[in-house]
Formats: structure tokens, sequence, C-alpha cells
């Protein structure tokens, strides 16, 4: 640092404090600061609860764990409950002296400086019981050991005058403000106000006390009489002023400083109260004369004569507090020119500088102005000195005694005046603090403008430097409890920004030793640390060295208002920084997919908008669009569960970037489906070879976790060379396209051609029918029964899925069931024929026709068996008709569980021990037969019509046919023969032990009705017009 550094060879005092402004913590601060100060040490003052908190009499200790400048402390000063015992115990097991000002801390040994609130409590209610008063109340709040001693106090000056305390006659406070005395106030009013005094536990609850009952026509002193404590700057000129107990703030400063600079050079300490003189102030409140009204000081001459010495005596008398040297100094200055002033008089001879003696007033003026009737008591000092000296001089010399009352009253105006210009220039001081607060309060909250933590503000304020700290994400202790932080700023109002110490710093070498060195209280300054925290928000510390202003107390509040300030700036810009990387995600999530990374489909068509613009131009840049759409995620997805699904997605697209770099941009348009656009002159890879690799990369299998499945995509292309204007008018013939290869063949691709649009818009037209059927009823059922070979009786019927559709009629399952399977229809149809099919089965058991064990066979689709709700809609569909699930065959084919043959086989299981029957439809035509036979719970398979045919003609089918019986016989299973035409087929079946058969030689699928003949005839062989009319 540069030469204007204060060289100190004394102790530093660290206090730990809740504020440093108003008028008791300020006063206190300012007794520490002069008394280290004598001792040529520095002050660190440290505010322990968060910036811009005004609640200063919390009932537990502010949770403030940071070390802050314990490097640099030598001994700490605590102002009331400013930090926990914990702390404090920390403190001392550092080697570090503790000092209490008007508290104590339990498990907490040390010294505890105190007001002697016994005495000045004792004194007030002594001068109120000789008022008169024998029903006296106290109003204060007992959570601060000093309210505690002054209640105790209280009650102890009753009993002395034996009066007993009355319990009623307490009034809890709830806080040491003036809104804790509003609060009494109310109380004692709605209490028919019992008393006729009131002791309240301070200036501030007594204030509050006086406006309540004013307030509410109560007349003061006369109905209430109100005591304070505390004797606040100002209180003297409240109408009626204020009596009250005085206390100086500024010498439990000086004492406790004057303790702790003892300790930090090793002297030991007794760990006891130490007290501060207290003495009771009579005014207006409780029913005494106003101290500042004229005359009440009467201004007798003195009758013996009188010595400068002796005014000097008079003038520090005047002062309500203890005088240490420099203001003693300060006094006796004064005296001596007003004593030397008034013997010029006298002798008629040129006196002191009439400016000095004007300074030297100012300056007595300026010790007592907190006190105003200490200036009182001075110009009655100085009023008896003349008038003194007059009445000595005047018998022999009349002339020189008038000089002497001439200069006397002067010399008593102008130490009035100097008080008038003291109140002038405290006003400007708050005009300039104001000002001060305005301009720095005006730069924070232009954060967006200027970064706050450069600290440039300071150059509009009166503190000479500042150093910020912000906490750092690198961790502290092992403890976990000590942070760092990182030093952002060191600024000093003279040179702007400066050198400071590199890399994170722990809360006890906080502030830097850089920053503590331009401190200096003989220039009146200390340094002052507050937290960077409001609330929830906790940035670190800020350190300013600054004037300490002790005369002026609210000046320092000014410093806790920067803290505050600069905190919301902080926070406003981490919001302003929050909605920058905000505007940026939401840019990116306006352009790609959060899913995939992917462009999304608005970045997808801008980018095909300028590919059409560009080959409107320039008619050789071609491109092609390819659209894909994945076969067999829904599958996944409805089977898996979304979060699977979105793996599989993030895995697809991985793949499609992978194997179309070429291309300008590959997108998720949403769902299952993707775009790729190409850019590619007439020489350019054809885009069909281009799909092709996309389709053979997908066709790779997908691994899920400890499952591994496979999908595929069909892709629809289309080319520039059809020409087009707009972008949609392209992804809508390659969305045609696409469809048109998942129709031909999942898992292919076709390039767009006119005519395909028809044959697109045809069956999407279908789907739009499909779904306005299922919303208006026009689906139904047909039954084909499935009979015992043996004897031809009924064991089962099949539901069959029929479609009235109203231009072409009956539409066979064939003709609409892909369709619906592909739209993904079939699980809300397949439902609703459950439903209906167990409904019909049990109106057949009302009617009386259907013989015991009959049951119903449905049938359910891929789509439907995966579906979350498939187990939940059989139930519903049972209890709705009143069914036992054993009346119940669900059939699925073998291609049902390629997907997942582990998952496949836990919803078998669960079927299963639902009650219900499992068949597998179409055996020998589907995926690994025999697998399904060893691993899946089935209770039988249905022989498929391929095998049945060709029985009578082909001798392979015989066997193989006779072969998969046996097995099926083997393995305990029942067997259903399909497509049975001919009784030969028939009677070759039953030879090999096939238990049950279906066919048109025993009918087709009719309606309910015909059905529920078929059951009341028994048989149904010998109904040949119902399997003519049945469609097939």
């Amino acid at each position: 640092m540069q030469e204007v550094m204060a060289v100190v060879d004394g102790p530093t005092i660290g206090v730990l404090t809740m504020s440093v402004g108003c008028d008791y913590f300020g006063s206190i601060l300012g007794g520490i600061a002069r008394t280290t100060a004598l001792a040529g040490g520095r002050m660190i003052a440290i505010q322990t609860l968060g910036a811009g908190t005004f609640d200063f009499d919390p009932p537990e200790p502010p949770d403030f764990p940071h070390l802050v400048a314990w490097d640099h402390v030598s001994a700490f000063v605590v102002i009331l409950n400013s930090a926990s015992p914990g702390y404090l115990t920390s403190i001392q097991r550092a080697g570090k002296p503790v000092i209490m000002i008007s508290d104590s801390m339990p498990g907490v040994s040390c010294p505890v400086v105190l007001p002697d609130n016994r005495r000045g409590v004792r004194e007030a209610v002594l001068h109120l019981v000789e008022h008169g008063h024998r029903e006296i109340a106290f109003a204060g709040y007992l959570e601060l050991r000093d309210l505690r001693e002054r209640y105790e106090a209280y009650r102890d000056a009753l009993l002395e005058c034996g009066i007993t305390p009355r319990t009623d006659l307490h009034f809890d406070t709830g806080d040491n403000r003036e809104s804790g005395g509003e609060r009494a106030g109310r109380a004692m009013l709605a209490a028919g106000l019992p008393s006729t005094a009131v002791v309240a536990g301070n200036d501030l609850n007594a204030i509050g006390l006086l406006r309540t009952f004013l307030a509410a026509g109560v007349e003061v002193p006369r109905q209430q009489a109100v005591v304070g404590f505390d004797d606040m700057e100002g209180v003297v000129y409240f109408t009626p002023s204020l009596s009250t107990v005085r206390q100086s703030f500024e010498a439990l400063g000086r004492i406790a400083a004057e303790l702790a600079l003892r300790a930090a050079h090793g002297e030991e300490i007794e760990a006891r109260t130490y007290s501060v003189p207290t003495s009771f102030q009579a005014r207006e409140s409780c029913g005494c004369a106003d101290p500042l009204a004229p005359g009440i000081l009467a201004a007798e001459p003195d009758a013996e004569p009188s010595t400068a010495e002796h005014l000097v005596a008079r003038l520090v008398a005047a002062l309500p507090d203890q005088v240490d040297p420099p203001r003693r100094a300060t006094i006796a200055r004064a005296g001596t020119l007003v004593a030397d002033a008034l013997a010029a008089a006298a002798d008629d001879a040129p006196g002191p500088d009439l400016p000095d003696l004007r300074q030297a007033l100012v300056g007595l003026q300026t010790l007592s102005q907190r006190h105003p009737e200490g200036v009182v008591r001075m110009m009655d000092s100085i009023r008896r000195y003349g008038l003194g000296l007059a009445g000595r001089i005047g018998p022999h010399d009349p002339a020189g005694a008038e000089r002497v009352r001439a200069g006397t009253e002067e010399i008593v105006v102008a130490l009035a005046q100097s008080r008038s210009r003291t109140h002038r220039i405290e006003e400007n001081e708050f005009q300039t603090t104001l000002k001060t607060l305005y301009t720095v309060s005006k730069n924070l909250l232009r954060s967006h403008e200027k970064d706050p933590r450069a600290l440039a503000w300071i150059q509009d304020t009166n503190a000479r430097g500042g150093c910020l700290g912000l906490w750092s994400a690198t961790p502290g202790g092992a403890d976990g409890t000590e942070r760092t932080l990182d030093l952002v700023t060191m600024f000093e109002r003279d040179r702007g920004p400066v050198p400071m110490p590199v890399g994170p710093v722990p809360p006890r070498s906080f502030p830097p030793a850089e920053l503590v060195d331009l401190a200096d209280l003989d220039a009146d300054q200390m340094v002052y640390v507050a937290p960077l925290q409001i609330g929830a928000s906790d940035w670190g510390m800020l350190a300013v060295v600054g004037p300490i202003e002790a005369e002026v107390a609210s000046g320092r509040e000014m410093m806790n208002q920067w803290a505050a300030l600069l905190t919301i700036a902080l926070d406003h810009d981490a919001v302003l920084k929050s909605l920058r990387e905000q505007e940026d995600l939401l840019r990116h999530a306006a352009l790609y997919d959060p899913l995939t990374g992917l462009a999304n489909r608005s970045l997808f068509l801008d980018r095909l908008q300028a590919a059409v613009a560009a080959q409107a131009r320039h008619p050789e840049r071609h491109y092609s669009v390819l659209l894909l759409d994945l076969d067999g995620f829904k599958l996944v997805n409805d089977s898996l569960g979304h979060l699977a699904g979105d793996r599989l997605l993030v895995q697809v697209a991985e793949r499609i970037r992978a194997s179309a770099r070429e291309a300008e941009v590959a997108a998720r348009f949403g769902g299952d489906e993707f775009a790729v656009l190409l850019r590619h002159r007439c020489d350019g890879e054809d885009p069909a070879a281009v799909a092709e690799r996309i389709r053979g990369a997908l066709d790779v299998p997908f691994r899920l976790g400890e499952e591994e499945f496979v999908v595929s995509a069909s892709i629809g292309i289309s080319r520039s060379s059809t020409g087009y204007q707009h972008a949609e008018d392209v992804i809508r013939d390659a969305d045609t396209a696409m469809y048109s290869a998942k129709w031909q063949r999942k898992g292919s691709h076709a390039v767009f051609d006119v005519a395909m649009h028809e044959r697109v818009v045809g069956r999407l037209r279908t789907e739009a029918e499909l779904r306005r059927a299922l919303e208006t009823g026009g689906f139904e059922l047909r039954y084909q029964p499935i009979v015992r070979l043996g004897d031809g009786r009924t064991h089962a019927f099949e539901a069959l899925m029929r479609w009235r559709h109203p231009v072409r009629g009956l539409v066979a399952p064939a003709d609409f069931l892909p369709i619906a399977e592909e739209s993904g229809l079939m699980p809300p149809i397949g439902r609703w024929a459950l439903a209906e099919a167990c409904q019909q089965l049990a109106a057949w058991r009302a009617g009386g026709s259907a013989p015991e064990g009959l049951r119903m066979s449905v049938n359910v689709s891929n789509r439907q068996f995966w579906h979350t709700r498939l187990l939940e809609d059989i139930e519903e569909s049972l209890r709705a008709a009143g069914l036992d699930p054993a009346a119940l065959i669900i059939e699925i084919t073998e291609g049902v569980i390629v997907h997942d043959v582990p998952a496949a086989r836990t919803k078998l299981a669960a079927l299963h021990e639902l009650g219900v029957q499992l068949h597998i439809d179409d055996f020998g035509t589907g995926y690994s037969s025999l697998q399904a036979l060893h691993h899946l719970t089935i209770d039988a398979f249905k022989i498929d019509r391929s095998f049945v045919a060709p029985l009578a003609t082909d001798g392979k089918s015989r066997e193989l046919v006779r072969s998969i019986v046996s097995m099926g016989l083997n393995l305990g299973l029942e067997l259903v023969a399909e497509g049975i035409e001919t009784a030969a087929q028939r009677d070759q079946l039953r030879r090999y032990g096939c238990h049950h058969g279906q066919g048109y030689l025993f009918a087709g699928p009719v309606s309910g009705a015909e059905a529920e003949a078929i059951l009341r005839d028994g048989s149904p062989v010998g109904l040949p017009r119902l399997a003519a009319r049945a469609v097939r």
C-alpha cells in the first residue's frame, strides 16, 4: 500500500454487533472507537445480522457461523446477544478474550459490562412514589438480561416502599421498539388503565406508550405518568418531555474497550459484572418541570470568588457522562478562554481572539449535543461565574461590572447560537447522508449498466475504501462450516481499483490486511463488515473503511444500507443472468428437440423453405426430404413405459445422425417421427441409398436395460424434382410416401409419386370412418361355435369382429383390422369387443340357452395385448357381465411375443393368475413355437387352417398335424383345429386325438340370436343355412 497507511502498534478490537447505527449501537461503537484510538489500536465492527435488518432485539442470537476477521482481531467485544454461546466459546478456545455488553450467555464465562439497572430503576420508582403513585406498572421485553434486571429492580423498589408487586401490572411489549410500547399501551387501555404510572423497559417502549396514551386522550402525567430508560437523544424535546433513567451508551463501549485492551495485552480480566452508573432524569412525563424551560435554572451569582479552574470543573460537571481526557482538554480550553474574556472585559483590555472563543464554545456544544440539559447547565455556570465577577468589582468599578455582565450575556448567547449552528450542521449532515444514500441506491439499482461488484459506487460516499468477497465453490474446513470467499474487488475512493490477494480466502482472513491498514481511528475511520445476506440470498461479505461518525449515529446506518442494496443488486444481476440463460434455453428449445438434441419441426421447416427458395433461384440445387416413422415404437412405449421409449428415441436419433452425415439438418418432428433434409447437386447420392443406410442402421437391435428390441423405420421420400413452392407441401408428400411404405411393408422406403396420393387418401379416409364407427357403435360381433369333435356339442364361441359400414355394408375383418391396428384404434375397439362378448355370454346364460361350462373366446391384437390397461379391461368386462374369469378365453398369436418374450411371459402369467384361459392362435405359423410351448403359460393352441385344409390330399400335412396333436397331448394342452370344412377332416383330426374344432362344417360366424338358436338345438351340424349366410 502507499504511504497513506496508518502505522498502528496497538491491538485490533473486533466488535460483534447486530447493527452499527441508531443511538444505542452507534454510541457504544463511538465509545469503543475513541478508547481504542487512545491505545493506538484499530477497530473492526462485524454485523452479525443480515443486511438491511432492523429487528435488533431477537430473543435468540443470530445464526452467524463465519469466523470473520479472526486473523486480525486480538479481542472481541460483543454487544447484546449478537453471537451464539457456541460462537463465543469458539473465540475463547482460539485464545481471544471476549467482553460482553448488556447481556450474558449461558456457558460463556467472560466479563460483562452492564448499566447499573437497579440503581436507575430504583430512583425512578422512588420518585414516582414521592409523586403519590401506588399503582405503578412495568412494560418491557424480558428476553434480554438488561430488561430482566430492570424488572427485578422495579419489583424490589416497590417492596422497599411497602407496595406489593402485581402480576396484572406487568405488560409484555414483545420487543424493544416503539411498536412494542404501543402494543403494551393498547393492552393497558383494554385493561381499563389499572395503573397511575408505568416504568418502561427502555425509551423506545416509553415513546410508544406516550403516543398511545396521548392518542387515546389520556392526560400524561396527570392520569398516567410515564418513565423510560436510556435517555435517548431527543426525548427531552417530546411533549411532554420524557422522564427517564440516563445511562451512558458511550461509557458502556468505553469500559468494554478498556477491558478488551487490557485482556489483549495479556492481563487476566475477572469474569464478573462491570457496572456503568445510571441516574434518574426527572422531566414533565413524571410530573416535574421542563428542564429546558426559561428560568428553570436560577442564574444566581457566585457568592465566593471563582477561578477559571472552578469554571472548568462546573462545565465538566454539567455533562451527564464521564469525561475522558480529550474532552476534558476541550472543556478546559473553553473555560479558560471564557474566564480570560471576562477578565479582559473587567479590565477593559483586549481579550482572546473572537474566532478562538467562538470555536471553543462550539466545542462545548458539540460535547453536549446529545444532552440539551447539559448545555443549559453550562450556560448557567457561565452566567453564575460572570455575574459573580461583576458583583465583586461593581462597588469600585461600576463600568467594569457592566462590561462583564454584557460580556457574560454575549458569551451565553454565543453558546446558544453555537447550539443552533450545531443543529444546522447536523441537519446538513443528515441531508448529505440522504443524498449519498440516494446516489448509491441509484447506482446500485443500475446494476444492469454498471457491475456493482466493481464497488465504483464508493466514490460517491465518504468511505475511504471497500472490499467485496463472494462465497466461492471451494470447500471449507473438514467440518464443512467454514466456506471460503473469492476476493472480487478492492476499491479505494482516491485510487479506484487496487491490487489485492489472489485466490479464495477463509472468512477469518477477511477483510484483507491491505484494507484493514487503511483504517485509522485517530482519523475517525473504522472497518465495517456486513454479510451480504437477505433472507435466502447469501452472497458473501462487504468490508468498508469509513468514518465512525460517533456524533451522528444515523450516519453509520448507511453502511448497512449499502450492504442491503448491494445484496439486492446481486440478486437482480443473478435474476438477469438466469433470464438470459432461460432466453438461451428457450431459444434453443424453440429450435431443437430437448430429448434428442436434433432440430425440431420449426427449424427443419425453416431450413427446408430456404432450400425450396434456393432451388427456385438455382434449379441445379436439388434437395430431398426423408420422413421416418418408427414401426413398433408404440409397443415399446406402452409395454415398458415412456422413460424406456425416450431412451429408445435418443438411440434412434444418434443412429440417424451418424447415418446421414451429409444431411443439412436432421430433425425430430415429434413422437416417433424424424426427418432428414438432403441438399445435393445432380451428381449427389441418391436419397433412396441414404434411406437404406438409415434403415440398415435402425435394423440393428436396440438395447434397453437388459433387453434387446428390434425397431424398424418406414421412410417416405419427396424430391425437389416434383417442383415445390412451399415447405409444407414437401413434408406432405414425404408423409404420403412414408404411409405408403408402411402399408406395403413395414421397414421399407417409398418415393412419392402422384398416384400414391390417392391411395393414401383412401387409407386415411378409412381410418377416419373407423373412428366414427367406434364413436357411433358401428361395430358388431359374430360368433363361431367351437365344438367337441367327439360328440359335436358346442364347447365355446369365438367372438369375431365385423364393421357395419353405412355404404359398404358388413365389412370383413381382413379389410379393416390391419388399418385399425396400425392407426392405434385396436385397444379401444378390442376393449369394446371384450365387454360386448362377455355381455352376450351373460345374456345366453340368463336366457337359459347356455349349457354349463360354455366359454367365450376373444382375440386380442398385438397393440391391445401390450396396452397397460389389458388386465384392467378384462376385469371390468367380467365384473360388468357377472362372469367368472374361467368363462373367458383370450386368444393371441405367436407374433405378439416376438418383441419381448420375457415381458410377454410376465403378462401371460398375470392373465393366467386372473383365471382366464390362454390360447395361442394360428399355432405353427408364427415365431418360435417350441420356445412358446416351453416358456409361456398357455392352456391350448389352435392348429392353423393352413395345416387342416390339405389333410385329405397331402401326406406331409397329415404327418405334421399328427405330430402337433401328439406334442400338445404330451404337454397336457387342449387342441383346437381351425377351418374344418369336411367330415373327412373332422374324422382324421378325431383319430389323431384332437379335442375340439371349428369351421364351416359346423357353422360360420353368426349373430348372437343365431348362436343362441344353435345352443338351443344342441348341435350345429345340419345348419347349412347359417353357414351359407355367414360372412367369411
